[in-house]
């Protein structure tokens, strides 16, 4: 029984090779899970300009993701956070903004009891290479593969990093950014960056899955939304966005959205 059949150039034909020998093969069995399953590995086979992205965003009751009084670090509770070293630990690499390493200064290391072989690439999208030099990711930078794309750094900036172990790469916009990731053998990138990250990916379309940890807090005005700035019928139309998988965690309730087909 098989459920999907590899559609890249090496696929042997080990299912037409069974057959002449007269043994039984039956294709699509639990194939949409199948192809949920892997939908990062078939993507990749059909799509060389960037890596399956998976947005992932814990948002408060009123949909907001950023405590504007600073005093709540957390928005999701214990049982999600640990959801999101799991899922870590199945991604290539890990993404944030800029504005993520200086709020937050986070690991971006999957730390749950699964343990990926490899462990995932960490990567900020940083206009002018402003990434501390202090900060967790940079200091860590000669332990766990870090990237650092930037528009036009400046060479003291560049220099900088680069000293400290950090890769560089200028890229003009997210879509080169997600090019040159692909290029380095990233097929699923975990997108974990503030609203402003949120709303770019979200913006340009680059998107294919949207994973929201719903948390009964509630934050009020002042605090951000990722929805923010986006067309103003996003949110009615993601209420019409296939669930793929929900999952409670305590209070919080994990949706995963599909945005795209697998």
């Amino acid at each position: 029984m098989i459920a999907a059949a590899d559609p890249t150039a090496l696929a042997g034909g080990g299912a037409r090779h069974l057959a002449d020998y007269g043994v039984q093969v039956d294709f699509s069995i639990e194939e949409a899970a199948a192809l949920e399953l892997n939908a990062p590995f078939f993507f990749a086979a059909t799509n060389p300009a960037r890596p399956w992205v998976t947005l992932k965003l814990a948002l408060s009751s009123d949909g907001k993701m950023n405590d504007p009084s600073g005093e709540r670090r957390w928005i999701s509770n214990e049982l999600s956070r640990k959801e999101v070293h799991r899922l870590r630990a199945n991604v290539d690499a890990i993404a944030v903004g800029l504005g993520t390493v200086r709020a937050d200064d986070p690991e971006l290391t999957a730390r749950g009891a699964i343990r990926p072989r490899v462990p995932p690439m960490r990567v900020v999208f940083d206009k002018n290479a402003d990434t501390p030099l202090t900060s967790t990711l940079v200091r860590t930078a000669r332990e766990t593969p870090t990237m650092v794309f930037a528009h036009h750094p400046p060479v003291p900036r560049l220099a900088a990093l680069h000293n400290a172990g950090v890769d560089v790469f200028e890229a003009e916009d997210l879509p080169a950014a997600l090019q040159a990731l692909q290029g380095f053998g990233v097929q699923h990138l975990l997108v974990e960056g503030g609203a402003r990250i949120a709303q770019e990916f979200l913006r340009q379309n680059l998107v294919d899955r949207l994973i929201i940890f719903q948390s009964p807090i509630t934050l009020g005005t002042g605090a951000l939304s990722p929805f923010d700035g986006l067309a103003a019928d996003f949110r009615e139309t993601l209420s019409r966005v296939p669930i793929v998988r929900r999952a409670e965690f305590g209070e919080d309730v994990m949706s995963v959205y599909a945005l795209r087909e697998a």
